[in-house]
């Protein structure tokens, strides 16, 4: 329960955000400016693998499009424990906190497709890889920190954005140049956003903390059903 008014508060925040300079057809203050996705931060492709590549492994998984919910939030049950047979980049590697967004959906509704969801756990897995189905997307140095960005990111005005470049039927596809295009507005000074971002470092963090603790309570609640039962 307190994972889920943190992201509505996350969602309603970031919506927010953009929903001020609506109320003044978009125009921004003389000290803001329109910038690209790609010039506070880098697109990186994830690892092309096949059903080979699927196999029992303790210390490394793969997140796939299965990790993300289609209410909104990372699902750390979505992890497909993986072997790679090709060699791995470092950048196909995702550590805890970093963004990735779908760009394949199966669900009838677009529900995942579009959604950015930072790495809340990685479970038990030393590494993580992440899919040809995601993208990652990585600040560049102090251009911004990864919860301000995450937060930004995760309101409907991304979601709305990537909506419009989406292709296919049965299965969903999203355009490569829909986070290229995409424009957010920032102060020329970051750190006038300094607030925005605490309250996001805080509350990705306790997102994270969160979920480890209910793995946790769930691991001893197992055992326990196991053990007198």
């Amino acid at each position: 329960m307190l994972n889920t008014n943190l992201l509505r508060q996350i969602k309603l925040i970031s919506n927010s955000y953009f929903s001020y300079f609506e109320v003044f057809d978009g125009k921004i203050p003389t000290n803001w400016k329109y910038l690209k996705l790609t010039d506070i931060a880098n697109l990186g492709t994830g690892y092309s693998y096949s059903s080979k590549d699927l196999q029992k492994n303790n210390n490394m998984a793969m997140a796939t499009i299965k990790n993300f919910n289609r209410n909104f939030g990372f699902d750390s049950r979505g992890y497909k424990e993986i072997i790679p047979i090709k060699p791995i980049k470092k950048e196909k590697y995702a550590n805890l906190f970093d963004i990735l967004v779908a760009h394949t959906d199966l669900t009838q509704n677009a529900d995942i497709i579009g959604n950015a969801e930072p790495v809340l756990n990685t479970g038990n897995y030393e590494q993580i890889i992440y899919s040809m189905d995601l993208v990652k997307v990585t600040p560049k140095d102090n251009k911004i920190s990864p919860f301000l960005l995450s937060l930004i990111l995760q309101g409907d005005m991304f979601k709305s954005h990537c909506m419009k470049y989406i292709n296919g039927t049965t299965v969903l596809h999203l355009s490569k140049q829909a986070l290229k295009d995409f424009e957010l507005p920032l102060p020329k000074n970051i750190s006038d956003l300094n607030e925005l971002d605490e309250f996001a470092t805080k509350a990705y963090k306790t997102l994270s903390n969160n979920i480890i603790e209910n793995t946790v309570l769930e691991k001893i609640k197992s055992t326990l059903l196991n053990t007198l039962f």
